[in-house]
């Protein structure tokens, strides 16, 4: 099985850290490290089976991924690399944000 490399975009990097920071504020801290620790484990699925995710309706180089009950991720599969582009609310419309 060949294991994909996993990156984020900066855009990403910062969708994580808003979606943290948020639940902390809303919720604590326990219920912000379990967004990560999940996060995280999405990530480890993902570069082991990065086409999981269905492809964007306008964008099909682009691939979405619900991986918990209030977020989804956007990403692309390049040669062996994973990228993910943004970490969004599920009610985010996706022609809004590229």
């Amino acid at each position: 099985m060949i294991r994909y490399s996993l990156t984020l975009t900066r855009k990403a990097d910062k969708d994580e850290a808003d979606i943290y920071k948020h639940i902390i504020e809303k919720f604590g801290e326990i219920y912000a490290d379990k967004f990560r620790e999940t996060f995280i484990q999405f990530c480890h699925l993902l570069s082991k089976q990065p086409f999981i995710g269905r492809p964007a309706k306008r964008d099909s180089s682009l691939r979405v991924f619900i991986f918990n009950k209030q977020n989804k991720v956007v990403y692309k599969v390049a040669d062996n690399t994973v990228i993910i582009i943004r970490i969004l609310n599920i009610k985010t419309n996706l022609s809004s944000k590229f």
